[in-house]
């Protein structure tokens, strides 16, 4: 290869490179956009479905047989996670990070700190993403945390 050729070369891998650049940017911002929606989504499924149910599950049962506390984000003030105990069992979290949906109980497992565990989001009660925020869902989990209490 000549001089003029190679740069013909480089100058064809820079382009692409750019062109490449250029589409993850898109991608970028296109994600950026999604995860947006779907951390507003949560914090309205938290304040619409989770909470209220809670408070319901709470009027129930009494404060001493059911309790919950709420996280909320440090820049709005909405709630974007909550922590409940149902009689002398462990603590269940849900927890949303940019619009996923963590599931995690500990307490249990019959040791003084008791054993953490995830709930995997494809086994019940199926929650992963901002759309699984639903009374359904949370008394799915509440029905197996009953039940494992």
């Amino acid at each position: 290869m000549d001089a003029r050729e190679l740069a013909e070369k480089f100058q064809a891998k820079m382009g692409a490179a750019a062109s490449e650049r250029n589409r993850q940017s898109g991608l970028a911002s296109e994600f950026i956009d999604k995860r947006s929606a779907d951390v507003e989504y949560c914090k309205t499924a938290m304040e619409n479905n989770v909470l209220p149910f809670l408070a319901e599950l709470q009027e129930c049962l009494g404060p001493d047989q059911f309790a919950y506390s709420h996280q909320i984000d440090m820049q709005d003030h909405r709630a974007v996670g909550v922590s409940f105990i149902i009689g002398d069992g462990g603590t269940t979290s849900i927890s949303t990070a940019l619009g996923n949906v963590v599931v995690t109980r500990t307490g249990d497992g019959g040791t003084a700190k008791g054993v953490a565990y995830v709930y995997r989001p494809d086994a019940e009660p199926f929650m992963s993403n901002s759309g699984d925020l639903t009374r359904d869902k949370i008394a799915k989990l509440i029905e197996m945390v009953i039940d494992n209490t």
